[in-house]
């Protein structure tokens, strides 16, 4: 489990394709390494993955299964690539984003980035599936590449964040281009009221 809130940039170092997936190396600050032993959570732009190699100069390996390839945007994963970086939570972790799984619902393209005042407004495609856009409503919350944020407005065919400065030099929202897709968890409070409404009206 986590709430969203980013702790560092990596960067991916080598990439091996397998049969089945795909292994990746990443490089990662030094506090953040210190912190990671074997079999540990680590989320990639909000995808929970298990940390099955430590490697020297502070690079850390994952496995991405076909499963999760199919469902991020990591089916295109390359060396250089920067990565939003969050260690789990604990009981003591003060929570200030949201509760964010790190199972990933869809992909979403970027459609416009406004710069309003010091701020900058991002304005993403609606999901195509009806079920994704009933979770999304004015001022709820969205983890978008792993990073808590609070959606904005939401219209019939896009919804909108707003962003602060320090979010974006801090994540890797500020090298976001239009079109590119970005990985989308919805509010997990929210798909649990949807389908206890689902099975209490059947």
């Amino acid at each position: 489990m986590f709430t969203g809130l980013i702790q560092a940039i990596g960067t991916v170092q080598h990439v091996e394709w397998l049969n089945a997936g795909v292994l990746v190396g990443i490089q990662t600050p030094v506090d953040i390494f210190n912190q990671l032993k074997l079999g540990d959570s680590i989320a990639l732009n909000g995808c929970c993955t298990t940390v099955i190699r430590l490697e020297s100069d502070t690079v850390f390996c994952v496995e991405l299964s076909a499963e999760t390839l199919e469902k991020t945007t990591f089916d295109t994963i390359a060396v250089g690539k920067l990565l939003n970086l969050e260690l789990p939570i604990t009981p003591t972790t003060p929570l200030g984003g949201h509760y964010v799984t790190g199972h990933i619902d869809c992909v979403l393209p970027l459609i416009t980035k406004e710069a309003v005042g010091i701020s900058w407004v991002l304005t993403f495609q609606l999901p195509t599936q009806k079920a994704f856009q009933g979770l999304l409503v004015d001022k709820g919350s969205i983890a978008i590449e792993g990073i808590s944020l609070t959606v904005n407005t939401v219209t019939a065919s896009d919804f909108s964040v707003c962003i602060i400065p320090h979010t974006m030099s801090h994540t890797t929202l500020g090298a976001l281009q239009i079109n590119e897709l970005v990985q989308v968890e919805f509010d997990i409070l929210g798909k649990y009221v949807q389908r206890l409404l689902q099975v209490q009206a059947s």
